[in-house]
């Protein structure tokens, strides 16, 4: 299945969502409006609103709060990810050029701002203080997480329990904060909010191992970015910590040197594309992925939901097999 397939019966919700985040950008300012439109361009696959639309759906109905709500968690994922490519010197994402390598660093650090406080300025607006509140611990939640992937670049003693908490914190929050405040704006509370709210938490980090595979293994035409940059780039991900985890005293030394490198050879990547093959990295990988996304499919069990909890489920699985 693709992502078209099982966004189509809310499309409509979701092309409201696209205009109420052109309406909050939108500026008089013809160079904000300019990098406004250049965004626009590359938008991405806008699966948190989705989720947040399927989960008001399952307890009750879609309103104007909801749709506001996507739009709001859309901004801040897409200012987390301008400011990921300033910090990563990263030339591609989505794509075209980012912000950073087509305006630099200083106006597009400026521009991750604007983006931010444009979210927050439309959740005042337009939501309630207990889902502000949520959404508010989130982001805080997140940036924690940034701050601790980048302290942990070109770590090579990281263990595998440390990344999962980073991932958790930078990815897998805003998931789960999708999840519940989209059912709570529909009157979900209790169980139902918090099932769901480990149902999103579960797929985020099922989402971010996926996508530390696909920088291995993944087209650099339908990942948007060159493959192995995060690697290239020192983010430790799981692949690696498991070639770290199994390789012999030889390898670990040589993959060690590797990591600490500022600079990757061709030889380089080529080793530990060796110790990948070797130790079935991605196959483990997967698997941990799939280890999450079964407990975030049990955490719907006891829900009846109001007829969308097939797609949710579906949207889980989407998210193992999706290749971008």
């Amino acid at each position: 299945m693709i992502l078209a397939e099982l966004t189509a019966p809310i499309q409509n919700d979701l092309n409201r969502v696209e205009q109420t985040i052109a309406e909050t950008l939108r500026s008089d300012n013809l160079f904000i409006q300019q990098m406004v439109d250049y965004l626009a361009d590359s938008s991405g696959k806008r699966i948190r609103p989705a989720l947040a639309i399927l989960s008001a759906k399952y307890c009750g109905e879609v309103t104007e709060e909801t749709i506001a709500l996507g739009a709001a968690l859309e901004m801040i994922h897409v200012a987390t990810l301008i400011h990921d490519d300033i910090i990563d010197n990263s030339e591609i994402r989505r794509k075209q050029k980012t912000l950073n390598f087509k305006w630099g660093n200083e106006i597009s650090v400026l521009m991750g701002d604007y983006v931010f406080a444009s979210s927050f300025y439309l959740m005042a607006k337009k939501l309630p203080k207990n889902v502000l509140s949520t959404l508010a611990d989130t982001t805080n939640i997140i940036c924690r997480g940034e701050i601790s992937e980048t302290f942990h670049r070109f770590n090579a003693q990281l263990t595998e329990s440390q990344y999962l908490q980073v991932i958790e914190e930078k990815t897998a929050s805003l998931f789960a904060a999708s999840c519940h405040t989209g059912a709570m704006l529909a009157g979900g509370e209790g169980e139902a909010a918090e099932n769901l709210h480990r149902f999103g938490l579960g797929i985020g980090m099922a989402f971010q191992v996926i996508d530390d595979t696909l920088d291995f293994v993944g087209q650099q035409s339908k990942v948007g970015k060159p493959v192995m940059s995060d690697f290239r780039e020192g983010k430790m991900t799981l692949p690696v910590i498991h070639c770290f985890n199994s390789a012999s005293k030889a390898e670990k030394e040589k993959l060690t040197e590797i990591v600490l490198g500022r600079v990757k050879q061709e030889s380089d990547l080529e080793f530990l594309n060796s110790l990948i093959e070797k130790y079935r990295a991605i196959d483990f990988s997967i698997q941990k992925a799939r280890f999450f996304v079964e407990k975030a499919k049990r955490s719907l069990t006891s829900l009846n939901g109001k007829g969308v909890k097939a797609e949710l489920l579906q949207f889980a699985d989407f998210l193992i097999d999706r290749d971008f």
